[in-house]
């Protein structure tokens, strides 16, 4: 992420940092524990009430982090946020043409390459494989093949989710992930047992 700051659309070009951490919080969940990892890059916010979230957005903003809303393209402005991220790839080009291009889109793919190329086609500005809160649906092996293949042809970064231990985490590093966004249901200890492979990477890059 270098110097750059979440709001200047450049946050996730893949040239200028090395993998980071994507959060997803429920509604009301306390965005602290994440916020204080450097490997947090930002938040994926379900929304409930609108307070409650636009709390959660301005805790991500002073913390220089970005703030994504899950599925809600139409609160994206209202809220002040970064941009959505969309449960079902085919609605990308809707988004696209109610947001602006500093408003950013992701698309989950889960395990369909075809979905990815096509949301990227759409203008996703980011696309997600595997599941938000699942296992990776074809296993870890099919996971860590995708995100190798995406990081070989795409220019899009590409993020990997889904309940992830420590090896997979470090597995899916290496491959190229961009983003890693692991199912951890707001357990702070468990997050930052999984940012550990994280502060290793930044470790080595300073070596």
């Amino acid at each position: 992420m270098s110097d750059r700051s979440y709001s200047d659309g450049n946050w996730i070009d893949p040239t200028d940092a090395p993998c980071r951490l994507l959060v997803r919080l429920g509604p009301g969940d306390d965005p602290g524990p994440a916020l204080a990892l450097p490997a947090v890059a930002g938040l994926v916010l379900e929304v409930g009430e609108e307070a409650a979230v636009a709390a959660q957005i301005e805790a991500a903003h002073r913390a220089g982090r970005a703030a994504f809303l899950l599925d809600r393209p139409d609160l994206v402005r209202r809220l002040q946020a970064d941009g959505v991220l969309l449960n079902r790839p085919g609605e990308v080009q809707a988004a696209r043409g109610r947001l602006d291009r500093g408003e950013l889109i992701g698309a989950v793919c889960g395990t369909t390459r075809h979905d990815a190329m096509v949301a990227g086609e759409d203008g996703a500005d980011y696309v997600l494989f595997g599941s938000l809160g699942a296992p990776p649906p074809s296993g870890i092996d099919a996971l860590v093949e995708q995100v190798a293949w995406w990081a070989d042809v795409a220019v899009l970064p590409g993020v990997a989710a889904g309940r992830l231990s420590v090896p997979d985490i470090e597995r899916l590093i290496e491959a190229g992930a961009d983003f890693i966004l692991p199912a951890t249901d707001g357990d702070a200890g468990q997050l930052a047992r999984l940012a550990v492979p994280f502060a290793a990477q930044a470790a080595g890059q300073q070596r």
